[in-house]
């Protein structure tokens, strides 16, 4: 952060020192990537070199981190330039044996081994497409692998298919040699979730609307969970999730880093780096959608975009359609089974190894059996995720909050100490010093992959969505969540109704909130109310509260910023 500062300060950007070191350079040789990133936004050039003839990408092969090494390139950094003894960064990284974080950079990047780039078969726009649309065709072909063959080779089968997409998606079309984050980036597993409504919406009306006879208000239910679905998917894909806004223009952004400054809060809890902006509270940077969402609670592959104050409703709306959907589905599927279909005689039966509705299902209706074992694995985490969802907007939580709880204790990111969390220092008034605003900024990027099958089962558990329960601490976020002293906070009707309203109910813009009320929500809620009631009838909101809670949006100075909620005595 004293580096955001000084960068908007008359400096030059590439003033080398007395070896010719610009300080892009000094951040790539100390493998800082958010220090790289700042720098190259700040037009830091690539192309320096120092006494020595290195430039920044050979001083970031000597760390080996294949962030900057990957972020330098992007920019446009020269793969075969030589320093003055003749080596490219490429000959340093194999002498320095950091070869391996030199190609994941390139592969990451999207760069071949020589340094250009790779080139996809199809342009960006026919590639998403393309791999939206692909899992309905393949979960076509599994159901009717199912379908024909004997259930010991169709089983094997079936995943060969799955695997054969999965290849098809991560080595063809987006160019990727494993289970990289590239995946997440594309609408893969929204495509599974749109194939997969489409099997389902074939196999209900072509097989079990046509003995509807008695089942009236079955169908009736299922069909409204199913548009209701289909329709809260569509919405929580396309709508914005509540992005945050940035500064206008340099001059604007010079002032808010100036202030933040002179107050002592430019850190990581009150600036967002990649944004280049104010961070809001509750918010965090997606790094997915490269932009900072309001009340962020996660990124969710299966719906392709953010979950944010603006499209949490709807994405609590499709999980719980999907949910119930599928439960009454495997109803209709199961009164089908057992009263419509006719039974396999005793011989059939008697060498099938199934219930027998299932080996009667699985000869009269292969193709409908295929399409409710899917539906019905789906239960295993949507229903963990629909429970967690309600019981996460009772508490007036975000998964993110709850995941922060477990890592560091308190429902922000981590940041400073307790002494310096501004509205609830006197609850804990014995709290220890802040810490230094460089170490606010939070971990750094790293990643530690897993390989084989904890590699893999590692990978479908964050696919899922289930690796919050099980990674780090997720496990003492949950039961720390259960107690934990949340300022946001009304009880369990004014959270509903705050989240419902997308935060009407505390008369508050996530986007642009910035500051905590002193005396809390609950108290400025009433006061608000009150002063509502008072103001000769208008029904507008004192702007006197509003200036006194901080809440102007773009509003000038705030008294106080954003700083993590600590739940326990705990030193930082």
């Amino acid at each position: 952060m004293p580096l955001l500062y000084l960068l908007h300060q008359p400096i030059a950007v590439d003033a080398p020192d007395a070896e010719g070191h610009t300080a892009l350079m000094w951040a790539a040789y100390q493998g800082d990537a958010i220090s790289v990133d700042v720098l190259l936004r700040h037009g830091a050039s690539v192309h320096s070199r120092d006494s020595a003839g290195l430039t920044p990408l050979h001083w970031a092969v000597v760390r080996g981190n294949k962030v900057c090494i990957r972020r330098l390139l992007e920019t446009g950094a020269e793969m075969n330039a030589r320093d003055s003894a003749g080596k490219t960064p490429r000959d340093m990284a194999t002498e320095l044996r950091s070869l391996g974080a030199f190609r994941k950079a390139l592969e990451e990047g999207g760069f071949k081994e020589d340094g250009t780039k790779q080139t996809k078969m199809l342009s960006d726009r026919h590639t998403k497409l393309t791999i939206f649309l692909l899992p309905s065709l393949f979960l076509w072909l599994i159901f009717k692998t199912l379908s024909f063959l004997p259930w010991y080779t169709a089983l094997p089968l079936a995943m060969a298919d799955f695997f054969g997409m999965h290849h098809i998606v991560t080595r063809v079309l987006l160019n990727h040699n494993s289970y990289t984050d590239s995946v997440t980036h594309s609408p893969y597993f929204s495509g599974i979730i749109f194939g997969s409504m489409v099997w389902i919406t074939w196999a209900w009306t072509m097989e079990l609307l046509q003995v509807a006879e008695g089942y009236r208000l079955w169908h009736l239910a299922f069909g409204i969970c199913l548009a209701l679905c289909a329709y809260n998917f569509f919405r929580a894909t396309t709508l914005d999730p509540g992005t945050c806004p940035k500064p206008a223009n340099d001059a604007e952004l010079k002032s808010i880093i100036e202030e933040l400054t002179s107050e002592g809060r430019l850190n990581g809890q009150t600036f967002c780096i990649s944004c280049m902006g104010k961070k809001a509270l509750r918010s965090k940077h997606c790094r997915i959608c490269e932009k900072c969402v309001g009340r962020h609670d996660h990124h969710c592959p299966w719906v392709w975009n953010c979950v944010g104050v603006n499209n949490h409703r709807q994405f609590i709306i499709f999980v719980t359609s999907l949910v119930f959907g599928i439960l009454l589905f495997d109803y209709l599927a199961y009164a089908y089974f057992t009263e419509h279909l006719a039974q396999l005689p005793e011989a059939e039966l008697a060498e099938c190894v199934f219930p027998d509705f299932i080996c009667t299902a699985s000869k009269r209706s292969p193709f409908l059996l295929a399409v409710t074992a899917w539906a019905t694995m789906q239960l295993s985490w949507t229903i963990i995720l629909w429970a967690s969802q309600l019981w996460q907007v009772a508490r007036q939580m975000t998964t993110l909050e709850v995941t922060n709880l477990g890592r560091y204790g308190y429902m922000g990111s981590k940041g400073t100490s307790l002494a310096t969390q501004m509205g609830h220092s006197h609850a804990q008034p014995h709290a220890g010093a802040a810490d230094d605003l460089g170490d606010s900024v939070g971990p750094r990027h790293a990643h530690k992959h897993t390989g084989g099958l904890a590699g893999a089962a590692n990978f479908i558990l964050h696919v899922l969505g289930l690796d919050r329960f099980t990674k780090g601490k997720a496990v003492d976020g949950l039961a720390r969540a259960g107690r934990a002293a949340n300022p946001f906070n009304v009880g369990l009707i004014g959270n509903c109704r705050d989240f419902w309203s997308a935060g009407r109910e505390l008369g508050v813009d996530y986007t642009t909130l910035y500051a905590i009320p002193p005396e809390g929500w609950a108290e400025a809620r009433r006061q608000r109310r009150w002063e509502e009631q008072s103001d000769n009838g208008t029904g507008r909101t004192s702007s006197s509260l509003l200036a006194k809670m901080g809440l102007r949006i773009g509003g000038g100075r705030t008294r106080q910023g954003y700083l993590p909620v600590r739940t326990e005595d705990q030193s930082v």
